[in-house]
């Protein structure tokens, strides 16, 4: 073999060698760029509305409801889209089951004993960094008469605002008897009442479990969890009534909750996402009030029913 074709062979193998390197090295600069953290979403807002209806000739029966509910903005437009969807369903999600959209048993219920409906929904927004967004969502509403069956109910999300995803609590902990006991100490401290016994924590915890058939023939046990300003849980289970279960003589909240910290919880962490971007989360995002907020005449914070003497 000549010098020239040596040169050429030699000349190849290099050039094959240094494609072989950065092939190499990019695959490595691109694990890394993989295992770097996301940045997040630093500057966008959340603007809270409100959908309102009073004495609405639509119906057959008078309906007074107000239901806030939050709008995001500023963030990838497929999943802003997701995201808002969601929320606005989260928000709503009592009004369409007993009024907006009932089912032929709803409606049968409604025929015979309906009268008025109403509903109230308040929306806050205890946590929002460049990741992680929730939402809590308390209402009061009446199934029929705004004395005797009005029902108080909590439903809240936890949303990632970098993959759309929501994280449900069974996602993030381990949901067992020891767990629940841990919640029923913690509620328990703050209202000053007794610690529930094995007996209870077994029947609370079907409610989180939703295994109950006897209160899932009843009720609608949803399960729900919220971080707060201060980085703690609040935990939570609300059980919706179904049909004439919602009759109470009274208002009456059926919603149950404890906030407890990090440190009380670390015992039931389950690998999750949702951890890591805990850790790293900081305050991001603003959060704009509801323009010219309605107050609910039967049930908002002045209404009459609140005086009324059962």
């Amino acid at each position: 073999m000549d010098e020239r074709k040596k040169g050429q062979k030699k000349g190849i193998l290099i050039g094959i060698l240094v494609l072989i390197l950065l092939l190499i090295g990019g695959g490595a600069a691109a694990l890394i760029f993989l295992k770097l953290p996301e940045k997040g979403y630093e500057e966008y807002a959340v603007q809270k509305e409100q959908y309102y209806v009073e004495y609405s000739e639509d119906y057959d029966y008078w309906d007074v409801i107000t239901v806030e509910y939050p709008v995001l903005s500023g963030i990838d437009q497929e999943i802003q889209e997701q995201l808002n969807q969601l929320l606005y369903d989260t928000a709503i999600d009592r009004v369409n089951y007993w009024h907006l959209f009932p089912s032929d048993e709803v409606k049968a219920f409604q025929e015979e004993h309906f009268s008025i409906f109403a509903s109230d929904v308040n929306c806050d927004i205890p946590f929002h960094s460049q990741y992680l967004l929730c939402a809590d969502f308390k209402e009061y509403y009446s199934a029929g008469n705004p004395v005797w069956m009005t029902n108080g109910t909590e439903r809240a999300l936890t949303l990632d605002l970098m993959t759309g995803e929501r994280y449900e609590l069974s996602d993030i902990l381990e949901v067992n008897k020891e767990l629940i006991a841990q919640w029923d100490r913690s509620m328990s401290d703050e209202l000053g009442e007794e610690y529930a016994d094995d007996e209870m924590l077994e029947y609370v915890l079907s409610w989180f479990l939703q295994n109950n058939e006897e209160i899932n023939e009843k009720y609608v046990c949803n399960p729900f969890f919220y971080v707060t300003e201060d980085q703690n849980f609040v935990i939570g289970v609300s059980l919706d009534p179904i049909l004439e279960y919602a009759y109470t003589g009274e208002p009456l909240n059926r919603s149950y909750y404890a906030e407890l910290t990090l440190e009380e919880i670390e015992p039931f962490q389950k690998e999750s996402e949702f951890w890591n971007k805990y850790e790293k989360s900081v305050a991001a995002g603003e959060i704009l009030p509801c323009k010219d907020k309605k107050e609910n005449i039967w049930l908002g914070e002045n209404a009459g029913i609140w005086d009324w003497e059962y």
